[in-house]
């Protein structure tokens, strides 16, 4: 259950973006308009579940649970309530004229592609990564009883 919290914590790191700067208005407009053109409130939806089965797929016994941590989610974590957090991420991170030209390739055909798929082929590597330790557990176990051995 330990696990399954943390890793939940993990995907609301979202909710804990630093301390907003002093960022001005237009610029925090601009990037409110990238996150809109990106269509980031669906994806964001979308990844937090793609994240609860992940977590539920690692900790099966809590599968019973799935319906609970969406309903959470969805009263808590809402994206209406936490754009403006990704904004100012999006804000401290990019200059407003990186963020406007930003913007303009998610206006294009290739860039409306790019917001698509991001969110899949994200849980895709997640899923690679997982699967590569997997194949050498065994390995890794062995260099973890090794360090313990030091």
């Amino acid at each position: 259950m330990k696990k399954l919290v943390l890793g939940l914590t993990l995907l609301g790191l979202v909710g804990m973006a630093s301390a907003e700067e002093a960022i001005s208005e237009s610029h925090k407009n601009a990037a409110l308009e990238l996150l809109e053109v990106m269509e980031m409130g669906e994806q964001f939806s979308d990844a937090l579940e793609a994240g609860i089965d992940t977590q539920l797929q690692a900790n099966p016994g809590l599968m019973r649970y799935r319906q609970t941590f969406l309903d959470f989610y969805d009263q808590y974590v809402k994206w209406e309530e936490v754009k403006g957090r990704f904004a100012q991420i999006y804000a401290e991170n990019f200059t407003e004229a990186e963020i406007k030209k930003i913007t303009e390739f998610y206006r294009t055909d290739v860039g409306q592609k790019v917001a698509l798929k991001t969110t899949k082929m994200m849980e895709d590597g997640m899923k690679l990564g997982e699967q590569l330790v997997m194949e050498n557990q065994s390995e890794l176990i062995r260099m973890m009883q090794e360090a313990d051995a030091k």
